[in-house]
């Protein structure tokens, strides 16, 4: 009869421990570029909610300016740009 696989070269996928050390580091290597990436793109996912929050407070000012501008407006009488010229 032949070899009988042995619980390690199951878990191994087979593989002598050679081949399963070098499959091993590759796996790694390929996670540690993963995260890399991943670390990347959090980063700049992070900033680019700041940079939205920035936008959305500079948005929220003038909102409110324009808020502010029109309720002058209102209580200030009949908009001039609303009334007729004086020759109709």
């Amino acid at each position: 009869m032949g070899r009988c696989a042995d619980v390690s070269d199951w878990h191994n996928g087979g593989f002598a421990p050679k081949d399963a050390a070098v499959s091993q580091e590759d796996r790694f290597v390929d996670i540690e570029i993963k995260l890399a990436h991943q670390e990347d793109l959090v980063e700049s996912l992070n900033q680019m909610v700041y940079q939205q929050g920035r936008r959305i407070d500079q948005l929220e000012a003038m909102v409110n300016k324009l808020a502010e501008h029109i309720r002058n407006n209102a209580q200030s009488g009949p908009n001039m740009v609303n009334d007729r010229p004086p020759h109709y």
